[in-house]
């Protein structure tokens, strides 16, 4: 078998590593998808309840019981709809989010960040919290608001770390591959060019 032949063969091992490894990413992104919908919800809505009954409680109980049925109701409604949309955009998103975690962390970040400026105004809705031109303030003189970051929800659900790790994992495999793949083509041009020099040694 000649050099060629042979660095040939590697390059195809070596993209059928890669194409093996984008499969399983896509796979394992779905399920990833799914897991931090679900959890993302349960932390939303535990994350709410703290907030009314623990740093908020006056307030949610001026309510009548009417009123906090209705806030809870749409509660309910707001979170499925914001979980659901993004589990969808993750599930849609470009591979070179998929592959890259911190793309994949920006991507999931923003999804959070809106989702909970969308419930702080639930809460204003119902007069849980006021308003922004007349905000609640924390005891350090913050505007009082929810919020959740995405290391909370990875950490307190396995299924979203295990898909988490094995995603790290491919991902720095992919990352491997590329540079092998990048070094055979190197190999390839290399003794390409040793072969030219020889034939055009030899014809001379």
């Amino acid at each position: 078998m000649t050099m060629l032949v042979r660095i040939d063969q590697d390059i195809q091992n070596v993209q059928q590593a890669i194409a093996d490894v984008v499969s399983r990413i896509d796979i394992i992104h779905v399920d990833y998808a799914r897991a931090i919908a679900i959890a993302t919800q349960q932390q939303i809505l535990l994350a709410v309840f703290k907030f009314c009954t623990q740093k908020w409680p006056d307030a949610f109980l001026e309510l009548t019981l009417s009123k906090r049925q209705n806030l809870q109701d749409e509660l309910r409604q707001t979170v499925n709809s914001l979980t659901d949309q993004m589990q969808k955009v993750l599930e849609q998103c470009d591979r070179e989010s998929r592959t890259n975690q911190e793309n994949l962390d920006t991507l999931l970040s923003k999804l959070l960040n809106d989702s909970m400026e969308t419930l702080n105004q639930l809460l204003v809705k119902h007069k849980v919290l006021s308003g922004v031109e007349n905000a609640d303030k924390t005891q350090d003189g913050k505007p009082l608001q929810m919020s959740i970051r995405l290391a909370e929800i990875e950490f307190t659900d396995r299924q979203v770390m295990s898909c988490r790790g094995e995603l790290r994992v491919l991902s720095a495999r992919l990352a491997h591959l590329h540079k092998e793949l990048e070094k055979k083509y190197h190999q390839k041009r290399i003794a390409e060019a040793e072969l030219a020099w020889q034939s055009a040694w030899v014809e001379s």
